[in-house]
């Protein structure tokens, strides 16, 4: 009896999780809440209480799948880093309800409340995939870059990060169009050596 009800919870956990998603797909992130999760995926309001007492685990939870799920039926691999944000750009467009739950678990990243430690996480592990991709991709040569991988990975974030809020403010805009020309101007700026720092005291005094 106890492994079935294991089983059991672990699918309905599943069910609330999937009608979590497709709540955030229908409706404002901050209309989003137990109830009405609850109503799109047809359990009782109780039962995502009992297996998601806290909401933010519940939004950990949702995010995490969420992204799991994004770039889960790609029919190609992209070629490079800068590729792969693209793709993922384009994902995000034709799937505004993930956006709206990324810029929403915003300011609990930046709280001190209980899972704000692990959105944080999250938020620094996608800076090291990028970190790793760009990088691997100098040690391909497909890449030139004159800055450490982490500080391109940095820029590169906040490029896709700022469309990302664009794309919600702006629905009018084409941001795949401006992806490609900020990353045009990105990649002009990593070909350019970083500049050395001059240390003029010590020039001075071996002068």
């Amino acid at each position: 009896m106890h492994g079935r009800r294991v089983e059991d919870d672990a699918t309905l956990a599943e069910r609330i999780v999937r009608g979590a998603i497709r709540a955030y797909r229908l409706h404002p992130f901050h209309d989003v809440d137990a109830a009405t999760i609850a109503e799109t995926c047809g359990v009782d309001h109780a039962v995502v209480d009992r297996l998601f007492p806290t909401w933010d685990g519940l939004l950990l939870v949702v995010y995490d799948r969420w992204l799991q799920l994004r770039g889960s039926r790609r029919s190609s691999v992209p070629r490079c880093t800068l590729d792969h944000v693209r793709t993922t750009l384009a994902e995000d467009v034709a799937d505004p309800g993930l956006v709206r739950l990324l810029a929403g678990v915003l300011p609990l990243a930046a709280s001190e409340r209980d899972f704000a430690g692990f959105f944080r996480k999250r938020f620094e592990e996608y800076v090291e995939e990028l970190t790793v991709g760009l990088q691997r991709d100098v040690d391909a040569g497909t890449e030139v870059i004159g800055i450490p991988a982490h500080q391109a990975a940095t820029q590169l974030l906040a490029v896709y990060e700022g469309l990302q809020v664009q794309m919600l403010v702006r629905p009018y805009l084409d941001v795949l169009v401006e992806y490609d020309r900020a990353v045009h101007t990105l990649r002009h700026g990593w070909r350019e050596p970083e500049p050395v720092a001059w240390d003029l005291d010590a020039a001075l005094v071996r002068g």
